[in-house]
């Protein structure tokens, strides 16, 4: 009788878990309609492998990968495995998000958390060796006709450190930013625009999402007048305009770790009051924000301005376009030469996130093999 009452705990249990992994696929068409189909994971999912002699050995694990990828109900289960780990343990699953304080999210490359402890400044010479590199840049671009500038976007990390955790200790109140900031603007004519000292000192709006690692349209406004500023235009600034804050999704932050909707509390902002009788035309070539092309007729400057950026300079796009005729806006992992040979700008920009200021030296040099008139 004991050895029969064995037997069927170990069929029920064998039966529960072939139910687990079939019933889960066979719902799922059903009722997916219903739910967000969209990739929701701020990662290319991987798709279906097409076998060759190429790809032999691999195959069997690019079929795991794609089933991994889209099995029934991953987001939902993720969702609430994080939820869990939130509600029970206040952690998080993925090692590149930190949990803050208040419901602040910060990134962990390795690279942004060395920059907020200062651990990673420069050397004398390497700041010299960095000095030169822009000081051959000015030299090049100016020798072209074209006038040359540089935006610097601090991390996070750094401009909200209040919310960061405690044991983040930082070993130097310098970092690397305020390095290259200051080193730049003393050694070179070169325009630079670094907004870290106005986010810290006007504390009364945000600058920056709270699950994402990017600053948001206040953000970007307030740079994007400095810029406007160090050209020689006349800024607006941000105290004469509108800027209400609502609700919005999860940010690259959050998507990282699947964070539930019941756990999000995040805002964007729209900018109202600048130039708004301006009309800007604006075309995305690639359908995506890798290549961002506006013109605006009735804009107040007529020059050409040519972005070489990340993707912080996204959220400019909207109003930095209205004071410009023509601002174009080229993704550094998407950019040709010959972009800018076709379209010769009055004033090219460089833009680049303190987290990725190790790609400084490489970008200056894609940026001086354009040739124009040669």
């Amino acid at each position: 009788m004991e050895k029969n009452t064995r037997k069927d705990r170990k069929g029920w249990m064998i039966g529960c878990f072939w139910a687990l992994l079939i019933v889960p696929n066979l719902v799922w068409p059903a009722v997916s309609p219903l739910m967000k189909e969209e990739n929701t994971e701020n990662r290319v999912l991987a798709q279906f492998p097409e076998l060759s002699r190429e790809n032999f050995q691999e195959y069997p694990g690019e079929i795991e990968d794609y089933i991994n990828d889209h099995a029934a109900f991953r987001s939902q289960l993720l969702s609430l495995n994080a939820g869990i780990n939130l509600a029970l343990f206040q952690s998080v699953d993925n090692p590149q998000v930190i949990r803050g304080k208040d419901g602040w999210y910060f990134f962990d490359n390795g690279i942004s958390i060395k920059d907020y402890r200062g651990q990673n400044l420069y050397s004398e010479e390497e700041m010299v060796g960095i000095v030169s590199k822009v000081q051959e840049a000015d030299a090049y671009f100016k020798g072209q006709g074209v006038e040359f500038a540089i935006v610097l976007a601090p991390n996070k990390e750094e401009i909200y450190s209040e919310y960061m955790p405690p044991w983040y200790t930082r070993l130097s109140p310098v970092t690397r930013y305020d390095q290259l900031a200051q080193g730049l603007s003393q050694f070179t004519e070169v325009p630079v625009v670094a907004p870290k000292a106005y986010f810290l000192e006007n504390r009364d709006r945000l600058w920056y999402f709270k699950t994402d690692t990017h600053w948001n349209e206040a953000g970007g406004f307030v740079a994007g007048q400095m810029l406007v500023e160090a050209l020689g235009g006349e800024p607006v600034s941000v105290d004469e305009v509108i800027i209400p804050y609502d609700y919005r999704g999860p940010g690259d932050l959050a998507l990282l770790f699947h964070m539930p909707d019941a756990f999000l509390e995040d805002y964007f902002c729209i900018v109202h009051g600048y130039y708004d009788d301006v009309e800007v035309e604006i075309d995305r070539p690639f359908g995506n924000e890798m290549l961002v092309r506006t013109r605006a007729e009735e804009a107040p400057d007529e020059r050409n301005i040519a972005f070489y950026r990340d993707s912080f300079a996204s959220v400019m796009v909207e109003k930095f376009s209205r004071y410009f005729k023509e601002v174009d806006y080229y993704h550094w992992q998407a950019f040709q030469p010959e972009y800018l040979e076709e379209k010769k700008p009055d004033v090219l920009v460089y833009e680049v996130v303190e987290r990725d200021f190790a790609r400084l030296m490489d970008d200056l040099d894609v940026m001086m093999e354009v040739r124009w008139g040669e």
